[in-house]
């Protein structure tokens, strides 16, 4: 019970699902359904989604608390709104790749689209990623949801994200024995904020990013990385600048003009600055250029990048250059424009 679904703009669906803005999205194993297709599995609210990239758009099946059903056209404005359909991701990128250095990135992983997630999931998500990789992340919130219902499809059997009752019933002792480690505290807090009316992250999407941001900072262990990846990918908020380790080391490493010190760890003082600075370069839609650069520097590992990488923001040189005339047009740009 395939159902089809046209997308209409650039869009590269495994990159979506699999660079790390959500964290429950998996590859279902090639012998799954044995039509030579890729397909991923995830969990949108009460449905388990099975989903695959076509010619034109995607293939997707719903499982719920009741195995497959049919799936219908309210199913299918929840995955265009989830993959965001209704940003004009044409405008996005044409406004965006005016930076040089942007447009060879986003040459080379065209189709990559922000997720407009859930903001409970995603604020509940994000604590838990503090000083923990993406499959880190993943597991922990995979282990949360043990607190949430069965969703069924064919043989696969998840279950839906736990409620703020649920998590609050389940208690801080509960999820620390589900390995969500010290986060669980932030966690059941967060729940409690909520239960108690003090806080609803739903109403954060309709005020501006500078309150929603500082408002999300009410909650603890949530700082300004953290807040600003929920803005992003939850709250509809485009000029959210997350900088972790790695937007950091794209931006040490591809814009040295910017005038950033490359080291391990920076500042807040030197993030809110990289954020500010990146709100001028790339204008409103500074968020889609972030997560450009995350996936970009993240897929290259640990290594410091090499001079004429960092300059083209690609490994190999264009025709009949050398590193030194690299070097050349670059300090000639910086001294000599």
């Amino acid at each position: 019970m395939t159902r089809q679904l046209k997308i209409q703009q650039p869009f590269n669906l495994e990159l979506t699902l699999t660079m790390g803005q959500a964290f429950r999205w998996r590859e279902l194993p090639p012998d799954f359904y044995d039509d030579g297709h890729k397909w991923f599995s995830g969990v949108l609210g009460a449905n388990l989604i099975h989903i695959r990239q076509t010619g034109d758009g995607i293939e997707y099946r719903v499982g719920g608390s009741d195995e497959e059903r049919k799936a219908t056209p309210d199913d299918d404005e929840t995955l265009r709104r989830y993959f965001r359909e209704d940003d004009d991701v044409i405008t996005i990128y044409a406004d965006i790749s005016r930076d040089p250095k942007m447009a060879t990135i986003m040459e080379e992983h065209p189709g990559l689209r922000l997720l407009r997630q859930d903001p409970w999931e995603c604020l509940i998500s994000y604590i838990c990623s503090a000083n923990t990789g993406v499959t880190g992340i993943a597991n922990k919130v995979e282990a949360i949801t043990d607190l949430g219902k069965p969703v069924r499809l064919a043989t696969e059997i998840r279950h839906t994200f736990p409620t703020p009752s649920d998590l609050a019933a389940a208690g801080e002792p509960y999820l620390r024995e589900l390995s969500v480690g010290k986060p669980a505290t932030y966690a059941t807090t967060a729940a409690h904020m909520i239960l108690s009316g003090e806080s609803d992250p739903y109403a954060f999407a309709s005020v501006s990013y500078r309150d929603a941001k500082q408002r999300l900072m009410d909650y603890p262990g949530i700082g300004n990385k953290i807040a600003d990846c929920i803005c992003l990918f939850a709250l509809d908020k485009q000029e959210a600048f997350p900088v972790d380790r790695w937007v950091w080391r794209a931006i040490t490493e591809v814009y040295p003009e910017w005038g950033f010190e490359e080291k391990p760890q920076p500042t807040q003082t030197e993030i809110r600055r990289v954020s500010n600075k990146a709100g001028q370069v790339f204008g409103e839609h500074a968020g889609y250029a972030n997560q450009y650069l995350f996936y970009w520097r993240r897929k290259y590992g640990e290594e410091p990048l090499s001079f004429a990488y960092r300059w083209h923001g690609k490994l190999r040189l264009p025709p009949g250059m050398t590193v030194d005339d690299v070097r050349y047009e670059y300090m000639s740009r910086k001294y000599l424009s």
